[in-house]
């Protein structure tokens, strides 16, 4: 069984291993494509605070059940297509307790604390594997990104008819803009690269801005009506977005963090008391695969926009090392690996 495995920032080496075998409590699956996410980037170019080396990357990922073990025997059928949430929670804690196991603070996540799917087969929990639906293999391996943008508009709790903005037009947000248009809100999306401004327009947002606009304070008050939006999401993760986040929101409105970052961000206490805007944070998904795969069933032409680009497992180095070079030509990048 072949499989890529970072040894150390950028090295990847294609090397191969004994199939699986699944435990009881296991299903075994036959890896389709994976998607390149921002973290896989992170990984390999060193910069993940807490993966470590070697370690098979890959947390997005379509796949078809090969093996089942004896526990999940009847679950599933062999050939069936399937998707799998990467996060692997304690199931005790607070956080798991209440529903919020994407949370937990002893989270591992295949793919960056455990062996991923970035080779032809691996055994997964089965409480893990989601039924695909009818998905193709493209469109499956987009339910783990469109699990990311349905939390975070889950998080802002965003309605119909409500005026939405989105910092970042990566892949992330614009998986965040598609839910956020499925729930029937109108969406204005802010980036510093105009080609993703071009494929947000073309997936439904109703207007864009470049980031470095000089009129993008006053052209998102005049698409509000003089009120400022009542939903911002951020999906960059800079500490310079935050506070813009916070600047350019309605009063009484709600601010949602995506975007990842180490650095510290400092915001002008005034605005917490006089906006009484909510902030809250957005990580990953929390249980919510089987709705992913159904609002992806729903706009499966703007979904397969997003794939820009194909590599072979045994390029998957020159895959991470493309995407990382070429920020506005790829949006996201699949590894086929059969």
């Amino acid at each position: 069984m072949r499989r890529a495995v970072t040894i150390e920032p950028h090295n990847i080496q294609i090397d191969a291993t004994p199939p699986p075998s699944p435990a009881s409590d296991e299903i075994a699956v036959r890896v389709e494509c994976v998607g390149i996410c921002g973290s896989d980037m992170h990984i390999y170019s060193g910069h993940h605070p807490t993966a470590t080396f070697p370690r098979v990357q890959g947390h997005e990922v379509s796949a078809t059940i090969e093996s089942l073990g004896s526990n999940v025997a009847g679950t599933f059928v062999a050939g069936e297509r399937v998707v799998i949430d990467p996060l692997v929670p304690c199931g005790a804690c607070y956080a798991c307790r209440i529903g919020r196991s994407n949370t937990c603070p002893t989270l591992k996540v295949i793919g960056a604390h455990r062996d991923g799917f970035l080779q032809e087969a691996i055994a997964v929990p089965a409480g893990n594997v989601h039924p695909a639906g009818t998905l193709s293999a493209d469109e499956a391996v987009l339910t783990e990104p469109a699990s990311v943008g349905l939390q975070a508009v889950r998080r802002g709790v965003v309605a119909a008819g409500e005026q939405v903005v989105i910092i970042g037009a990566g892949p992330i947000g614009l998986c965040t803009a598609l839910a956020a248009i499925d729930a029937q809100a109108r969406v204005l999306m802010i980036d510093t690269v105009p080609s993703r401004l071009d494929l947000a327009m073309s997936i439904g947002a109703e207007r864009t801005i470049l980031a470095d606009s000089p009129q993008l304070d006053a052209d998102i008050l005049d698409w509000t009506d003089g009120d400022g939006p009542p939903v911002i999401i951020d999906c960059v993760g800079h500490p310079a977005v935050i506070r813009q986040c916070c600047r350019l929101v309605a009063p009484a409105g709600r601010v949602v963090i995506v975007g990842l970052s180490d650095k510290e961000v400092s915001l002008p206490i005034v605005d917490f008391t006089y906006k009484e805007m909510t902030i809250v944070g957005s990580r990953a998904s929390a249980k919510l695969f089987p709705e992913s795969v159904n609002l992806i069933e729903r706009h499966r032409e703007a979904y397969s926009r997003l794939i820009t680009h194909r590599f072979p497992l045994g390029e998957t180095g020159a895959a991470l090392e493309f995407a990382i070079a070429n920020p506005s030509a790829a949006s996201k990048v699949i590894v086929e690996i059969d």
